[in-house]
């Protein structure tokens, strides 16, 4: 990202799921890593589901010339109607000396495809005139061509940035990093916990993990222990599961007994996913054999409830992706997902045997400070970076 600011030709898409910490990477990676001699402006605003491109650009237009109201000329923002053309003019009058980044979050709220186009038609004229302004789009989505149209004439302009899901060692670094100035330690299990529960968003070890210290200080004690986890479930759950509540209870509402969308939904959440967060049919069978002992679901069933969750009326829980006969799923929210956990844990269809071994098995691996990761993300050569990741053979954990 830092190379694409530093190249006046060059513009970023930052994109994945929701929760990954994509609007916290980008209110920051300009300033800790800023070792060039030229000052850094930067810039942001927040698309809305009914913005054009002239209502979009007017006020990131705005949000600009509060950025460089000390620069002359200054740049104009009361347009009453903001073209393409309009902002790289206004952007031209910045001077070269200094490094402009302008932010334009949630980009996959746009509903108008001219939007896009036009926008695409921005970054195309800011590289042509190699315009010191780097845009940066934020955006969720599994691929490039869900955020930008006729994304292959962009390859030259467009710096992609894919976040996925963090691996357990680096979800770890960050409870470390949070306690490192305090007298407080974790327990070998809370940490265990905290992480798996996570499912590899830094979101939740964050909220969990602040909501368990604070439990244990209260008690007076200064190891977190598991019982300070499951304060900070009740937490969650009370404050901000009732965000969740609606969708997950329109998903899985049924009058048959027969129903078992409830373990399904859980087995999916539980189930082993790819850093992307996409998990097999065949993977969510194995869960749900092992979270509802005595039964034997097969594939079929199971992968007839996964299709259900992508309609509509099911608020579209999952998202389904790749070709019939090999078809994946997501949570379409990312965030979800941790959710539909925590509240198996409240009402015990998870009880301390199963958690025990959903969650634990693999405590000797997180703790083991000698292991390294070294495997490269699938497009780490196009993006020229390397993402750690776990393989699924460490990663899936061994219910036999």
């Amino acid at each position: 990202m830092m190379g694409a600011v530093r190249d006046p030709a060059k513009h970023i898409l930052l994109y994945g799921e929701r929760g990954l910490g994509k609007t916290s990477l980008s209110n920051t990676f300009w300033q800790s890593s800023n070792t060039l001699r030229n000052p850094i402006l930067a810039a942001r605003v927040q698309a809305d589901a009914s913005d054009n491109f002239s209502s979009l650009w007017s006020r990131a237009l705005v949000e600009f010339q509060q950025a460089t109201i000390h620069y002359n000329p200054s740049i104009s923002s009361d347009f009453e109607r903001v073209t393409p053309d309009i902002v790289r003019r206004e952007f031209q009058k910045l001077p070269p000396r200094v490094l402009f980044i302008m932010t334009i979050d949630e980009f996959d709220l746009l509903r108008e495809q001219k939007t896009r186009e036009l926008t695409a038609n921005l970054l195309k004229s800011l590289h042509d005139h190699a315009i010191n302004v780097t845009v940066l789009l934020i955006g969720i989505a599994d691929n490039v061509e869900e955020l930008i149209i006729n994304h292959q004439s962009l390859r030259r302009v467009l710096s992609l940035v894919k976040l996925e899901r963090m691996n357990i060692f680096d979800l770890s670094k960050i409870l470390d990093s949070r306690l490192r100035s305090t007298p407080l330690k974790l327990s070998d299990d809370a940490r265990s916990e905290i992480v798996t529960l996570s499912r590899g968003l830094p979101y939740y070890v964050q909220s969990l993990g602040k909501s368990a210290i604070q439990n244990s200080v209260r008690r007076q004690h200064t190891l977190v222990e598991i019982e300070d986890v499951n304060a900070a479930i009740e937490n969650f759950l009370l404050e901000s599961g009732q965000s969740f509540s609606d969708d997950y209870q329109r998903a899985t509402d049924s009058r048959q007994a027969s129903n078992i969308s409830h373990g399904v939904l859980l087995a999916s959440a539980l189930a082993h996913a790819d850093t992307g967060g996409f998990f097999k049919p065949s993977d969510v069978c194995e869960m749900l054999n092992l979270i509802v002992l005595g039964n034997n679901y097969h594939h079929a069933r199971v992968h007839q409830y996964l299709s259900k969750f992508t309609l509509d009326r099911r608020a579209r829980i999952l998202i389904r992706g790749g070709a019939k006969g090999g078809y994946r799923y997501r949570f379409s929210d990312a965030l979800m997902q941790p959710f539909i956990v925590m509240r198996a844990i409240k009402d015990t269809t998870i009880d301390d045997r199963l958690r025990h071994r959903l969650f634990h098995l693999g405590r000797g691996q997180l703790l083991d400070r000698g292991y390294r990761l070294g495997v490269a993300e699938a497009n780490a050569t196009q993006l020229g970076m390397v993402v750690p990741t776990i393989t699924e053979g460490q990663a899936r954990m061994s219910i036999a």
